[in-house]
């Protein structure tokens, strides 16, 4: 994979739709940080759980240096905590939703891993190179387990726990279509399904959790599945290299009908995101993520290697037209 990520923040060009200000874009980024921190802070109790269970102390302690790993952006987590503020909303109530979102996927990155049996996450060896494949299962499962204990902490904990596990049976029909389908149909519609289940699934309880007693939550969770469609195109792009042929889109469609695509799914996330007031919400993590290559960071590399010299600054112009 590329290694994209600016280490001084001071670096950053900051994006036309969230600031011509340099400063105010580092400020973005100082503020995002700080809520990552929050969310640091609360994932690191859930290792207090394994007093009642000594005998899972040595395994949670190896999941709990991946879990904790400065090498993970947190975004699924930090996007609740950003809507929570920018609608005044119960911020600490979202922190919990962001824990749970965070242990979820962890849960998934575990099983992930005992699957295609790697070695290393976040820069540390993987729970299943550490230990046997069951005990690392089992400890995914475990895992899956602390999700339950939050979901039960939050208001309205019945409806949560129903979007809970309704997105968690969609990342493992992803996980199927990705096995089972793709390798057969390397299809736009059988990616596009895929990365519905795959990515959507969580990234839509990111953007719709805090809206769980609201009636905009179904269009919150349809800009959930916009971002992360454009977030694992992202994705693909860094691991293209690596990647098997039908998993990847870049290996399915050529860069100028992919940039057509983003641009589509980008103008769709932001008219939504506009309309139940949480534009400054995706322009935010937008500017946050662009120095870690993603979005329009990742877009100025595609351009590149694009056909069409129009694309990015349609894009940009885009975004200038919601957040400007």
């Amino acid at each position: 994979m590329e290694n994209l990520q600016i280490n001084n923040i001071e670096t950053l060009v900051p994006t036309c739709g969230v600031s011509n200000d340099r400063v105010q874009s580092i400020e973005v980024c100082q503020r995002i940080d700080a809520i990552k921190q929050r969310i640091d802070e609360k994932l690191n109790r859930f290792t207090d759980n394994y007093q009642r269970h000594p005998e899972l102390k040595e395994f949670v302690t190896e999941a709990y240096n991946i879990l904790l790993s400065p090498d993970a952006k947190r975004i699924r987590s930090i996007i609740p905590v950003l809507v929570a503020e920018s609608l005044s909303m119960d911020v600490e109530d979202s922190l919990l939703h962001g824990v749970i979102i965070e242990l979820l996927h962890f849960t998934s990155l575990i099983h992930d891993d005992v699957i295609d049996n790697d070695s290393y996450r976040r820069g540390y060896p993987t729970l299943n190179s550490t230990f046997a494949k069951n005990q690392a299962v089992l400890i995914g499962d475990y895992m899956l387990c602390e999700v339950v204990n939050y979901c039960l902490r939050t208001r309205y904990s019945s409806k949560v726990i129903r979007l809970v596990m309704d997105a968690s049976r969609d990342l493992i029909a992803g996980l199927i279509i990705e096995q089972n389908v793709m390798p057969d149909n390397p299809s736009l519609e059988a990616y596009s399904k895929m990365v519905r289940r795959k990515t959507g699934s969580l990234i839509s309880l990111s953007f719709g959790l805090p809206f769980i007693a609201d009636k905009r939550m179904r269009a919150a969770m349809s800009c959930g599945q916009d971002f992360g469609f454009l977030f694992q195109i992202c994705d693909d792009f860094f691991d293209r290299h690596q990647d098997k042929s039908f998993e990847n889109i870049f290996h399915i469609m050529s860069t100028d009908d992919i940039s057509k695509l983003w641009q589509e799914k980008f103008s769709a996330l932001l008219s939504t995101s506009r309309k139940i007031g949480i534009e400054s919400v995706v322009l935010d993590v937008v500017e946050y993520l662009r120095p870690y290559g993603y979005f329009l960071g990742m877009f100025e590399r595609l351009n590149a290697l694009s056909d069409s010299d129009s694309v990015t600054e349609n894009i940009l112009r885009c975004t200038r037209a919601y957040g400007g």
